[in-house]
């Protein structure tokens, strides 16, 4: 009788901390979201001043143009109005360079969030069908030792290259850094 009430608080104890392990991943799972939109929205805002430094370069393009024509029309040499355009598109290509860099990270840090998120989900399931013999100790275990195991890989997995290929129009001509 003693040992099979002995055997009966493992099983509990062997539930708890199985319902504690499904907590953990539910939460950092939910996190793993957040993380995922907010990088969503980072590239978002990258992609609208992508937008602004191309408006730049059509602007000092056109100014190029427009000196361009009028140097012709004059006569004149306008060195200094080249020099402050060729300046003004100088910076705009560092900061697209810097604009790609910054989104390859992103691309990177998503692809390993969502390696994750995929290998908690997979832990999640393993928690969902019932134990078939809940006062057994082991069954808990077995589950819960799943579980950890699925997460593991998951951590091991992130660790690996994160890199997919390239094949959208957005990234044609960039080079990848990481």
């Amino acid at each position: 009788m003693k040992q099979d009430t002995m055997g009966s608080t493992d099983a509990k104890d062997a539930e708890r901390a199985a319902d504690l392990l499904v907590t953990v991943a539910t939460t950092l799972n939910e996190r793993l979201a957040v993380t995922t939109h907010e990088l969503a929205r980072s590239q978002d805002l990258l992609r609208e001043a992508s937008d602004e430094l191309m408006t730049a370069f059509r602007g000092a393009a056109d100014r190029i143009v427009a000196a361009q024509r009028g140097e012709a029309e004059s006569g004149g040499e306008k060195a200094t109005e080249y020099g402050l355009v060729l300046d003004h598109l100088y910076r705009a290509v560092q900061h697209l360079q810097s604009h790609d860099l910054v989104n390859q990270l992103i691309d990177a840090q998503k692809l390993r969030v969502g390696k994750m998120r995929e290998k908690l989900e997979e832990a999640l399931s393993l928690a969902t069908p019932p134990v078939t013999q809940p006062h057994q100790a082991e069954r808990w275990i077995e589950r819960s030792r799943a579980m950890l195991d699925c997460i593991v890989a998951g951590i091991r997995q992130i660790d690996e290259d994160p890199r997919e290929p390239r094949g959208d129009k957005h990234s044609a001509g960039s080079v990848d850094l990481f």
